[in-house]
């Protein structure tokens, strides 16, 4: 398959230009988008950690997809211990690290099951080579994307190809996805939540999605 990929200019996503949102496309020979991936990038560094970040992010937005990652599973600017052995990262208290959050993939029906999703996901790696994590918070699509609310036409029409109400992509296919790329689930201990999570949560490295083979 003649694919090429096209990473957007990143965008600053609130006041912190350690904070940035990305979108990431896979054209065909066409020219024409076949899937999508939508990511945000944080930078921490042993002055500012996940806590502190933390902290800076939910003052300045009220609320963010980090909370929970920030919170539970990094230490200092790294994954905490227990996933940096999971994934073959190694840890580093000197240098920043960046980690990616997985907001949002998708592949168009006519390019399913053709490796395309992967694909996608080890050029996010490559090109973030020095990124030690990427999180990503599983759930079917329909559920927080509405093709109409989208405010560029060309990603409206993206996704109206996807016709997310009739997709019968669920939360077994997505881990069984997921799980088949190089992601490991992290299980959040209910004691530690207010409510139970309307998601799944997956971490994966660079190291663990170029060498995962199913």
């Amino acid at each position: 398959m003649n694919v090429s990929t096209e990473f957007k200019k990143p965008e600053i996503t609130s006041a912190y230009d350690w904070q940035l949102s990305q979108e990431v496309n896979v054209k065909n020979e066409k020219g024409m988008v076949i899937a999508k991936a939508e990511i945000e990038l944080i930078t921490l560094n042993k002055h500012r950690d996940a806590n502190k970040s933390y902290e800076m992010l939910e003052q300045q937005q009220g609320s963010t997809d980090w909370e929970i990652p920030l919170n539970l599973f990094f230490k200092g600017q790294n994954l905490a211990q227990n996933l940096c052995e999971a994934l073959t990262v190694t840890a580093d208290n000197k240098k920043a690290k960046t980690h990616i959050m997985l907001e949002a993939i998708s592949v168009i029906p006519d390019y399913r099951n053709q490796g395309v999703a992967k694909y996608l996901l080890t050029e996010v790696m490559k090109h973030y080579n020095k990124a030690q994590s990427i999180t990503a918070f599983s759930m079917p699509l329909r559920d927080f994307v509405d093709a109409d609310d989208c405010e560029d036409e060309d990603n409206k029409l993206y996704y109206q190809q996807l016709d997310l109400q009739s997709d019968a992509v669920n939360q077994v296919s997505l881990a069984q996805f997921f799980k088949q790329v190089g992601f490991i689930e992290y299980n959040v201990d209910d004691s530690l939540l207010a409510e139970p999570l309307a998601f799944n949560i997956f971490v994966a490295s660079q190291s663990s999605i170029a060498h995962h083979t199913d």
